[in-house]
């Protein structure tokens, strides 16, 4: 009779130890997974943090278009203004030509001071 209830102890301690071995795996698959999450967690932080900056120069960069934009609007009225009821199209043409000539010529000077 001892020996069955050896018998019956340690197949017990052997399930125990099963059990035992099979929650340690589980405990250290979770723990990789949640190292793998932290670190997917910081690059995602990173990368949000990137794209917010992003999303500000990009702000920055609308609202100076805007504002030239809004410049080539009174660019196009002074153009408009210049001209006398009996000029036409062509001095039109000839006066955008020469201002784009200047601008060209700045930007080369732009240029050549980089």
């Amino acid at each position: 009779m001892e020996r069955s209830i050896e018998r019956i102890i340690e197949h017990k301690l052997s399930d125990l130890e099963k059990k035992l071995e099979f929650l340690i795996n589980i405990k250290e698959k979770l723990n990789w997974s949640i190292s793998e999450l932290q670190r997917e967690n910081a690059e995602l932080r990173a990368s949000n943090s990137k794209l917010k900056e992003e999303a500000k120069e990009i702000k920055k960069k609308y609202t100076s278009l805007e504002k030239d934009f809004n410049k080539s609007k009174s660019f196009a009225k002074i153009v408009t203004s210049k001209l006398t009821p009996t000029s036409g199209i062509a001095e039109l043409k000839d006066s955008v030509e020469r201002y784009i000539q200047e601008i060209d010529k700045c930007i080369e000077l732009l240029e050549d001071t980089l």
